[in-house]
Order: structure tokens, then sequence, then C-alpha cells
């Protein structure tokens, strides 16, 4: 039996028995080990010097400075400013969730944490208001996963260390397509909302003195991305440094500013990026051992040679890694996802004409639908239990945004501009 099939086998036998992703590649690792003829060492020394990285701790940073605006009353205020906006129309609420997980977003880089963030005060208010309960958790589910798209993004940074390419130039490669993807969640939204004549999100009173009061309250908030993404893209931080200053900025706005935060919400905070952040540093570092391991192996060279010689249409080729992306999106979490099928993908995406950042982007992109696809997507779980709906009802909500998210997708897999334009523009090419 050759090596590259008991790896495999290793994996799949792991991961159909029940093992977690992190275990199930630590079991093919040993696997791929015991085939090498290596030391088990090797799997303890490689996964920590795989994460013994500076970069990596803008992970759990992006993380803690998204609990701490949250806990510091950070997304009240752009939820409110959000529903200012967009004032007394049909379908208005929508709107606002919208645009407010398009604001959050551009501070957290979290998807899971902006469905829960916003979908906690959204999806009441939207029910309440009369939208039915599975446009209201799928249209959360599905605005929740533009924390992965819009920058900063914990999935680009993973996937930045994983194909070795520029962070900030994948930052600035996501702008376009994260704006244009909200514009489609939006338009979805909207159309859907008129269809079917969903409520109206009804402010008393005079609508620009609720917009100034809005607009002052969020002051706050709204320098928040303009601290962290402006500090990138001028040079004067890097990714981690401003990933430390977003979360200082966090807890003096929730401390300080606000007085919303203390000593025991601050703890909660700690806690919860923890447990958020362990789990996904406990699967990148067996992954990325996996990942060196099938590269020992040579399985990445193999499967660019095999898909290569069947498939020589390039344009085939894009279909086919979109497919396979969007259906393995369905059953395994995202960070693994990234660090198992990049090396395997990524020659090939480079053969068909794409480049790393577009690739990147092509990829984050279909993480953020992963999000909202059954049976594993986390944003479906996390509005279900908000508006409690069944994980069905959701799904069905998050449909249409998933046809129309796939569309901006395959956009920019063939329409190279949109995510390589900026980047060129800034130097990042």
């Amino acid at each position: 039996m050759s090596a590259t099939l008991i790896i495999v086998l290793a994996f799949i036998a792991a991961l159909l028995i029940g093992m977690p992703v992190a275990v199930a590649l630590g079991a093919a690792s040993i696997a791929a080990l015991l085939t090498l003829g290596l030391p088990l060492e090797y799997l303890a020394q490689n996964a920590f010097s795989a994460i013994d990285s500076f970069t990596l701790i803008a992970i759990p940073m992006f993380i803690f400075a998204g609990t701490l605006m949250e806990r510091g009353g950070l997304t009240h205020d752009l939820i409110a400013l959000s529903r200012a906006i967009v004032g007394d129309r049909k379908g208005g609420l929508g709107t606002v969730t919208v645009l407010a997980c398009s604001l959050f977003a551009a501070i957290t880089g979290s998807g899971p944490a902006t469905a829960a963030a916003i979908g906690s005060i959204m999806i009441p208010a939207m029910i309440k208001d009369g939208y039915s309960r599975s446009f209201a958790t799928g249209l959360t589910a599905s605005a929740g996963g533009l924390g992965v798209v819009i920058p900063p993004s914990i999935p680009m940074i993973i996937y930045g260390v994983s194909a070795e390419v520029s962070i900030t130039g994948l930052f600035v490669a996501g702008i376009v397509p994260g704006i244009l993807l909200a514009a489609v969640i939006f338009g979805t939204s909207k159309f859907i909302s008129h269809r079917n004549g969903f409520g109206s999100a009804r402010i008393e009173g005079d609508r620009g003195r609720h917009m100034r009061d809005a607009l002052i309250r969020a002051r706050w908030a709204i320098l928040a991305p303009v601290v962290i993404l402006g500090g990138i893209y001028s040079g004067l931080v890097t990714v981690t440094e401003a990933s430390v200053l977003g979360a200082l900025y966090a807890l003096f706005v929730g401390a300080v500013v606000n007085r919303r935060l203390d000593l025991r919400g601050f703890y909660a905070c700690l806690v919860q990026t923890a447990k958020i952040a362990g789990t996904v540093l406990i699967i990148l570092s067996t992954g990325l051992v996996f990942g060196r391991l099938m590269a020992m192996h040579q399985i990445p060279q193999e499967v660019t040679a095999l898909l290569s010689g069947t498939i020589t249409s390039p344009t085939l080729m894009i279909l086919l890694i979109a497919a396979l992306l969007l259906f393995i999106g369905m059953w395994m979490e995202t960070i693994a996802q990234i660090v198992i099928l990049t090396p395997l993908l990524l020659p090939l995406a480079v053969d068909a004409g794409l480049h790393p950042l577009q690739f990147g982007l092509m990829f984050v992109i279909a993480c953020e639908i992963g999000f909202q696809t059954p049976p594993l997507g986390v944003n479906l779980f996390v509005a279900g239990e908000i508006g409690n709906t069944p994980i069905e009802e959701v799904s069905r909500g998050a449909i249409p945004f998933v046809i129309t998210e796939s569309a901006v997708m395959l956009l920019v897999a063939f329409v190279p501009s949109l995510s390589l334009w900026l980047p060129s523009v800034m130097g990042y090419i």
C-alpha cells in the first residue's frame, strides 16, 4: 500500500469514527511518520514550530478585540447608526443587519462572531417587525459571513501563512470583493423583503436628528476600523501590531469611554478568546504538520499531475476548484479546510491562471459560503439558536444568499481585476 493511500485512509477513518478534525489530522500525521520511519517527536516539534510565529499572534488578538468591542457596547452603537442611516423603509431591518455586519466585519475578522454579535440584537427585532424566522436567521447567517471577507480576516491570515503570501496584500485584495459581497447580500435581502412585504424599521421623530445623534454615539466604533486598517495600509504597523492596537483601542473605549466593560466582563472576554483561539491554533498546528508530511510524500505534486493531465481547459479547472471548495466547505471546518487544501489546490489554481492573491480571495469567499451551508455551517447554528429556529428553516432562508454569493465567488475567479487591481495600485503585486 502506498504512503499516499495510508495517509488519506488514516485521515478519513479518523473522521468517520468521530474524531475532531484536529485529532484526525494528528492521527494521519502519525500514520505518515510511521510510514516514513520518522520518530514521533517530529509531530510535537513541528506542531510547535508551525505556530511559533509572530504573525499568528494576530489571530487571538483580533478575536479578543471583537469580544471587547461587543462587551464594551460598540456593537449596539453600530446597529443604532445603521438603523438611523437606513430609516423608515421596507425591509429596513434587513438592510440594517447587512450594514451592521459589514461595519462589525471591518473590526473583528470572524464570521461566527459577527453573526452572534449582530444577530443577538437584529434577529429578535426582525421577527418582532414581521419578518419570517427563516428569512431573519438566514440573512443573519449570510451577512455574518462578511466577517471573514471584509478585512481584517482571520481566514486570510491562515491562508497567508499557509500559502506564504502577503497578508496585507490579501487584506487589500479583499476590499472590493468584500464590498461587492455586501452589496449582493443587500440586494437579495431587499428583493425578498419587497416580494414578501416584510416590515420596515420604524423610527419615531426627525430622521436627521436620529442620524446625527447615532453618529455621535458611534464615533468611537467608526474609528476602530480606521485605526486598525489605516495603520496597516499606511505601513505604520504590521497586521500583528494592528491586532494588538485594535484590542487596546477596544479596551480603552469599553472601559474608559463607554464605561460598559468591567472586570467581570474583561475576564469573560479573556475566557471566550482562549476558547476560540485555542481551537483555531490546535487545528492550525496539526494541519500544518499534516501539510508538511503531504509535501514530503509529494501528494500535492501527484494531485496536480493527475488533474492537470485529465483537465486541460483552465476554465474547467477553475470551475472544478470552485465546486470542490464549496462542497468541502459544507463538511469541513474553515481553518482545517484552508491548511489542508491550500498546498493541494494552489498549484492547480496557479496553473489555471489564477494569482495566489486572487485564489486566496476565492478560497475565503468559499469559506464564507461554508458558514451558511449545512451540515456544518456554524453561522446557521448561531442564528438558529438566537432565533429559536430549527436548522432546516435557517438553511432554507440562507439558500438565496448562497446562490448569489456563489456568483460573486465565480466573478472573483474569472475577473482578476476585482481582487488584483487595488493590490497592484498599492504595490503589493
